[in-house]
């Protein structure tokens, strides 16, 4: 395993939240999920740019950007090698909170359970990012 640049960890990360993430607005994510309506942000500490908002509503997402008008009703604190292992489920979001890879803040109960219900959201849609990468 070859360890990633900060630059080319910071290019995935943005890939992700900028190119992957607005592809799939308004999809549901994942059938079990069409009751599930929250905002949600993600803090990727070691990445100068604002934590980025996510808005789910009625199972679908639908807004993703630094500045979603919804307040997150919580805040997951991650290093990009964290998130990039999530979103390539390579780890499921509740193990790397169990070993402290992730910091949470705000409604710990909607926290969990969006670790617990988004890990098949991961599972059936992996990130690898952009081609070469």
């Amino acid at each position: 395993m070859t360890l990633e640049s900060p630059g080319d960890a910071r290019h995935r990360c943005l890939t992700y939240f900028q190119e992957f993430l607005p592809a799939i607005l308004g999809q549901l994510l994942l059938e079990d999920l069409r009751s599930l309506t929250t905002a949600f942000a993600i803090h990727v500490t070691d990445l100068p740019e604002a934590p980025w908002r996510l808005a789910i509503t009625d199972g679908c997402l639908t807004a993703v950007g630094p500045s979603v008008e919804q307040a997150p009703v919580c805040t997951f604190a991650l290093d990009s090698a964290t998130l990039l292992e999530i979103v390539a489920a390579r780890i499921v979001p509740q193990e790397a909170f169990f070993e402290m890879k992730i910091a949470l803040e705000g409604d710990m109960e909607m926290g969990l359970t969006l670790s617990t219900v988004l890990a098949p959201f991961f599972a059936r849609f992996p990130f690898t990012g952009p081609a070469g990468a």
